[in-house]
């Protein structure tokens, strides 16, 4: 496996579903005084090894269960088209979490038990995705397990390790932020739907069909600009909506998808989600 094949397995692009819950825990957490950036930055490492080891998870786990049959878009394909094997893939996977686990040990020591439980949680569902007799990617509970890992669980853990402590506005952020990195993964799915009823996956996607799967698409992102009225009111933070900036971006994004189709539904969701994650963090800093 060369280098390019290499970028193309851990999914470079998917990266901003741990950047955006890093950016925005830390932001809380700098509002606190309390920030300590060692933390982190060792935190945001971990997790983003976490992040490559569950996207290689997938992509060996889809291989054995016969759902990658040959190379796609989304994928790297590195095991379809023979660049390398099942095993090798599998053991970058645990390789990765492996340098996560050791990273992770003064995360634990400094911020005791509760960072053991956020980071054992999430490398579980990181393998019970993809892998096993029954992955959860297999099942109607996909997009919002990942959406609550990645974006309430992260973004929450990121404040209690950059700061010690979870305060509201942590648990409020991490709303908009899980519902995006849903709309990623449904966006994903609705790409794949065809595919998936081939293999005989019960996906959300699958069961509600290509229509009403783009319903809950655009619904999704709707609630996560939505929500952005409820923190301001909760909070009295008057910036609180200034993301609402990127709405216009996500309108266009949205015409296009329906225009043009969903192949680069995955990338055009990403794209929104990294301006609004961005926007979001910049105003939790002031």
């Amino acid at each position: 496996m060369n280098l390019k094949q290499f970028i193309m397995l851990i999914r470079v692009p998917s990266f901003t579903a741990t950047i955006i819950p890093m950016l925005a825990g830390g932001a809380i957490a700098l509002r606190t005084g309390r920030f300590t950036t060692p933390l982190w930055v060792d935190l945001f490492v971990v997790a983003l090894f976490m992040q490559i080891a569950t996207n290689v998870f997938n992509e060996h786990g889809d291989y054995v269960h016969g759902i990658d049959r040959f190379a796609s878009h989304g994928f790297a394909g590195v095991i379809v088209k023979g660049e390398a094997s099942a095993a090798e893939v599998l053991n970058i996977a645990l390789a990765f979490y492996a340098v996560a686990a050791l990273l992770a040990i003064p995360l634990v020591i400094e911020r005791g038990i509760i960072v053991l439980a956020f980071g054992l949680f999430s490398a579980a569902i990181g393998v019970l995705y993809s892998e096993g007799p029954l992955p959860l990617s297999n099942t109607p509970l996909g997009e919002m397990i990942v959406g609550f890992t990645m974006g309430f669980v992260e973004v929450i853990a990121t404040e209690f390790v950059s700061c010690g402590k979870i305060t509201l506005t942590g648990y409020l952020v991490s709303v908009p932020v899980s519902l995006l990195v849903s709309a990623m993964l449904i966006a994903n799915n609705i790409r794949d739907i065809e595919k998936d009823r081939m293999s005989n996956r019960k996906t959300l996607v699958v069961l509600l069909g290509k229509k009403y799967s783009q319903v809950l698409f655009y619904s999704v992102f709707a609630l996560s600009y939505l929500w952005l009225l409820v923190m301001q009111l909760l909070t009295g933070d008057s910036m609180a909506y200034f993301p609402i900036i990127t709405l216009p971006a996500a309108i266009l994004g949205m015409r296009y998808l329906h225009r043009n189709g969903w192949k680069y539904g995955v990338e055009i969701s990403s794209l929104l989600y990294l301006l609004y994650g961005i926007i979001l963090s910049l105003v939790l800093t002031i």
